[in-house]
């Protein structure tokens, strides 16, 4: 029997029952590659086209340790940045008394206190200040009483990084996080780049004009901002995302490279929030019993991130077992949430296969 039958299966199984649309498939650890697979099409339209390992997907809010958490700990460790940096230091008078001293640490543990989610094109004009904007809104909380996980923080936390580098949250993606990992197919606006629009995986319809969601980001706050976001806006497919999650398994390291150092690295994945709402590192969502995202049966020192639209990266830090997943549940609705329950399933699968597999 092939290693990980039964993971394979599991998948193929969601695609044919058209739990979604498709899924591309990666499990492997330090030293192996052990399942990559593609199921299903890009779409359920007329254009639909077999997915493959090429396929581009919207990585939602698993942008959060693509870009913005890779480029903050690259900030850090080059002495650009520290974690109790308050936002005061950085943008100045812009912050009012109640926000001054929010950390950096504060938003990438989602314990701002800022809210979890606002429409920002329901009050801001195309052309405002996002983090103007944010700072001035009322807090959600006390910030570090609880962790209330915010698409809001990263946002700020992307104008954050733009504000002290003086480059454009896209381009800082590519220097530090793309083109050091060799990711060369990912990135924000794909369809700016040589890439097919036939083999990127449709989402939902633009609830403005009605067109399929293509190549444009799904989140509706990264699309009003450009499509270049700190909380969702970046396309990739399987092979980057390969690339990444084995850096992750490496703990910083790829392919023998220094990354991220190692301290730093480990740093990142602990557990800044016990006894709160859910487990938190830097960036990272942590492994947290039954009901996150990679269950009960997946290492409990687990980490990575899972995005709205479906994709999925989870390492087990010990192991070095990682598990990839990237899929458009999205389509053609986002009321199908067939995900929740298939990735839980998936990891449970993996794990004890892979005890299997090393008996």
């Amino acid at each position: 029997m092939e290693p990980f039958a039964r993971s394979v299966r599991w998948i193929r199984r969601a695609v044919d029952e058209k739990q979604i649309p498709s899924a591309a498939l990666a499990i492997g650890d330090r030293n192996r590659l052990y399942v990559k697979e593609a199921f299903g099409t890009t779409s359920r339209t007329e254009e639909a086209a077999p997915v493959d390992e090429h396929t581009l997907y919207d990585m939602a809010s698993v942008t959060k340790i693509l870009s913005t958490t890779m480029i903050t700990l690259r900030l850090i460790a080059a002495g650009e940045l520290d974690p109790a940096d308050p936002l005061s230091l950085y943008f100045g008078e812009m912050v009012p008394e109640d926000k001054e001293d929010i950390s950096i640490f504060r938003l990438l543990t989602h314990t701002s206190g800022l809210a979890a989610h606002i429409m920002l094109e329901d009050y801001m004009k195309p052309d405002g200040d996002a983090a103007d904007f944010l700072l001035h809104r009322p807090l959600a909380y006390q910030p570090g009483t609880k962790v209330v996980y915010s698409c809001m923080g990263f946002i700020l936390l992307g104008k954050l990084l733009e504000r002290i580098s003086g480059k454009p949250l896209d381009m800082l993606a590519r220097e530090e996080v793309f083109e050091p990992l060799g990711m060369t197919r990912t990135g924000y606006h794909p369809l700016d780049r040589p890439v097919d629009p036939s083999n990127t995986a449709f989402t939902e319809r633009d609830h403005k004009t009605g067109e399929w969601l293509c190549g444009k980001v799904h989140d509706e706050n990264a699309r009003f901002l450009g499509g270049v976001s700190g909380n969702a806006g970046v396309f990739s497919d399987l092979d980057d995302c390969i690339r990444f999650a084995r850096m992750l398994a490496g703990h910083g390291t790829l392919d023998g490279e220094t990354y991220l150092p190692r301290r730093i690295f480990d740093a990142a994945i602990q557990n800044y929030t016990p006894g709160m709402d859910e487990n938190r590192g830097l960036g990272f969502h942590l492994a947290n019993g039954c009901y996150s995202c990679s269950g009960l049966f997946f290492d409990q020192n687990g980490f990575g991130h899972n995005g709205f639209t479906g994709p999925h990266i989870f390492v087990a830090p010990d192991s070095g077992l990682y598990v990839v997943l990237l899929n458009n549940r999205v389509h053609p609705t986002r009321a199908n949430c067939a995900h929740l329950r298939l990735r839980r399933v998936l990891h449970t699968l993996a794990s004890v296969e892979y005890d299997e597999l090393r008996r």
